[in-house]
């Protein structure tokens, strides 16, 4: 697998903008995951405190090495200091030229279309820089904000996906979306 080099600059459709991830982050990240909706609908762990946030940087860094995900801090074009989420392409599978985009939005930056603009941003970038052909997105058939996200972003709606992730509250259906190099 080849290893995954990120841009030096940042990814931006003004107001939002994709980054690495900087140790700096770390105090925002802590606060931001203390919001129940993000474990609600992601893997992290509740309560959410500084060795969690140290592993995510660490898995951060070592997902490009190994070729496997290609990881961003979600923040203000005007403030790249300001962090308003994650997003991720991961699951990456370069025989087949596929991937999966990831992402969470801080609470206070939700409805301003940051998600839907990191998930643009970040696809475009897989598309151009990575090579990639396909990029999916699920999202719980009971999380209908990040459907509309898939959608608002040029997803296309593909299929439910019956009994396919495991939450903390039990089994989820989730939608599958993609977005295809040449839509």
């Amino acid at each position: 697998m080849p290893r995954i080099v990120l841009p030096g600059e940042p990814l931006a459709d003004a107001p939002t903008a994709l980054r690495p991830w900087r140790d700096t982050d770390i105090p925002s990240l802590v606060e931001i995951c203390q919001d129940p909706e993000i474990p609600r609908w992601t893997h992290i762990p509740v309560p959410y405190g500084e060795t969690d946030a140290r592993a995510y940087m660490l898995a951060r860094y070592t997902g490009p090495e190994a070729g496997v995900a290609a990881p961003f801090a979600i923040v203000s074009a005007d403030d790249d200091h300001e962090l308003l989420g994650s997003i991720t392409l991961m699951r990456i599978n370069w025989e087949h030229g596929r991937g999966e985009v990831g992402y969470w939005v801080a609470a206070r930056a939700r409805a301003a279309g940051h998600a839907t603009r990191a998930a643009r941003l970040i696809c475009a970038w897989g598309f151009s820089s990575l090579g990639l052909e396909r990029i999916e997105l699920l999202a719980a058939t009971g999380n209908p904000a990040s459907q509309r996200v898939a959608e608002r972003a040029g997803f296309t709606r593909e299929a439910v996906l019956r009994s396919f992730w495991v939450g903390r509250d039990g089994r989820h259906d989730m939608v599958c979306f993609s977005l295809l190099a040449g839509d």
